[in-house]
């Protein structure tokens, strides 16, 4: 058994690194748990990718004023500030002349959320003057300009004149960034970029080792540890699958994907009565993600280095700048779609030190559910209350790499081709109905309060009531990132730490969203059949149309769009 710590974090990616970090620095003993081998980010974790979106223009209040400030922190921070990329994101509509309309009273952006409209938004969004004092410039540097509007291609032939003045390379802009002002629209913004997500993560949390927090890795967490087995009245820590104690004042469960299926095991102690078998009771649920990697040729990455980060906000795409890979001395340039994600394949228990590619999510079904289909009764029965979430399909489509070549073809075409792909990867959100986070206690969980162990003698015995009072009052559910978290690694400790009375809430945040109770909310608005309005970071919905290539060149219009990451 360890030696009981003031906070015990299950899981060291962006949510538990970034908790950590912030603990420690506050005088708290800190340790991490995580079922990889060496401690830090599993392989098959979100976190433990290539690189990730960094931007702050939210409509949303809350993330508009973390994104800021997480910004700043990115360009200042001696830790991460080698990690992050300012090189701009650029937005587009579509190349096809088809400005989008959300559906009316759809969770895409408003009643009625037009292209235009969205541009507008985001633009206005990204320079409001109440968040001025929170944009730092990195030391010795100027601000990049402000958010603008694209009116016409010159302005994109000089965002991309790096490409455009390069033509030797052979890397030249497609007709899906042409058009701009006539038939499509779009915005750019400077101030924003990329951050190696693993690299990032990793040196965050070796920093806060070197200032005390301890790692230990190979753990598989399986239960709750309590005060009394006869009489729980308090959680006190965790067991592993070696049979590992590790006890401690708070616990910080922080999973990621994994969230929904470890409450849902370590609720099963009749401590909390009535065992939560359904995970979307848990009001977040794993979605899987397409990503691919290509590989250029070094007179190509050239080309594109210091190119911003694109984003299709009609179809949710979007690609990075290249990096260099030396580890095996070539050049990678990731893309990857944003949307409302598939059933399969779910992320495992075990870790063996890899991530599942777009075939697995087949198999992965097979194995788990036979041949029942989304929308099918058997697969709502064994779905139970998990009606609020929408998903694309089942498994990913066996044409998914085509639709993101595709994609590609339209701003890169020479490099399009799928002789480049060096592999395809599934990345797990952890989704929430409106996209935001969950940051609460086991105690405020609803189905956690539904009812109240009896004190001893009165009635039915132990076990046989409901759970006991107040338990897990000390232990915080951090999940729900759906895909929109890793940009905040500077801020999400802060946050915990105001959420949790550590730190007093000077930022004016509306601290209800992140509750337990605002989920309940919107799944009981969900279950009546009446829309979700989404935080931001609108997803492209599958299920409003299926991706073939003869139809990917008009797939745009009329989507509930989901394309802000």
């Amino acid at each position: 058994m360890s030696s009981e710590v003031d906070y015990l974090i299950i899981g060291s990616g962006v949510n538990g690194t970034s908790i950590a970090h912030t603990l420690i620095t506050q005088g708290y003993t800190v340790s991490v748990l995580d079922r990889s081998a060496d401690g830090f980010v599993a392989p098959d974790g979100a976190s433990h990718d290539l690189n990730k979106i960094v931007r702050a223009d939210y409509t949303d209040p809350n993330y508009c004023t973390l994104a800021k400030e997480a910004i700043s922190r990115w360009r200042s921070s001696p830790v991460l500030s080698p990690f992050y990329h300012e090189v701009g994101v650029f937005f587009r509509s579509s190349d096809q002349g088809q400005i989008f309309k959300a559906e009316k009273g759809s969770s895409g952006g408003g009643e009625g959320t037009s292209a235009e409209e969205y541009v507008e938004n985001g633009v206005k969004h990204a320079a409001l003057q109440r968040d001025e004092h929170l944009e730092l410039a990195t030391p010795g540097k100027s601000l990049g300009s402000k958010a603008f509007k694209l009116e016409n291609d010159s302005q994109v032939k000089e965002i991309f004149k790096r490409v455009t003045c390069q033509g030797g390379n052979k890397v030249e802009l497609g007709v899906g960034m042409s058009g701009m002002g006539k038939t499509q629209t779009g915005y750019f913004n400077p101030r924003g970029g990329w951050a190696e997500a693993n690299n990032a993560c990793r040196a965050l949390l070796s920093h806060a080792i070197s200032l005390g927090v301890r790692v230990h890795p190979n753990c598989t967490v399986t239960s709750f540890t309590y005060s009394s087995s006869s009489n729980p009245t308090k959680i006190t820590g965790v067991r592993t699958a070696s049979g590992q104690i590790f006890s401690a004042k708070n616990i910080v469960i922080a999973a990621g994907a994994w969230t929904s299926d470890l409450l849902t095991t370590l609720s099963s102690s009749s401590a909390f009565g009535k065992p939560i078998e359904k995970a979307s009771k848990w009001m977040t649920r794993p979605s899987a993600q397409c990503v691919a990697i290509l590989r250029l040729t070094p007179s190509e990455a050239e080309s594109l280095r210091n190119t911003p980060v694109i984003i299709n906000f009609s179809s949710g795409f979007y690609q990075f700048e290249p990096v260099f890979i030396a580890g095996l001395k070539e050049w990678h340039i990731k893309i990857a779609y944003h949307s409302n994600g598939y059933l399969y394949p779910k992320p495992p228990v075990e870790c063996n030190g890899s991530f599942p590619c777009f075939q697995d999510s087949v198999a992965s079904k097979s194995n788990l559910m036979g041949d029942r289909e989304i929308g099918s009764e058997a697969f709502q029965a064994e779905r139970g209350e998990d009606v609020g979430y929408e998903m694309a399909e089942s498994t990913i489509p066996s044409n998914r790499l085509d639709s993101m070549l595709f994609e590609l073809a339209q701003i890169y075409p020479t490099i399009a081709n799928k002789d480049r792909v060096v592999t395809t990867r599934v990345c797990w959100y952890s989704d929430t109905l409106d996209e935001n986070w969950i940051i609460d206690t086991l105690s405020n969980h609803l189905n956690s309060s539904e009812q109240e162990k009896k004190p001893q003698g009165e009635g039915k015995g132990e076990g046989e009531g409901g759970k006991v009072k107040g338990l897990g009052e000390n232990v915080w559910i951090v999940s729900g990132d759906s895909g929109h978290a890793y940009k905040f690694l500077p801020m999400i400790g802060d946050l915990f730490a105001t959420i949790s009375g550590l730190f007093p809430n000077t930022r004016k945040l509306d601290l209800e969203n992140f509750t337990f109770k605002h989920q309940a909310k919107l799944h009981k608005i969900k279950q009546k059949g009446e829309k979700v309005k989404n935080a931001d970071s609108n997803r492209f919905d599958a299920t409003k149309q299926k991706f073939t290539i003869n139809n990917l060149k008009s797939h745009h219009e009329g989507q509930n769009l989901r394309a802000r990451l």
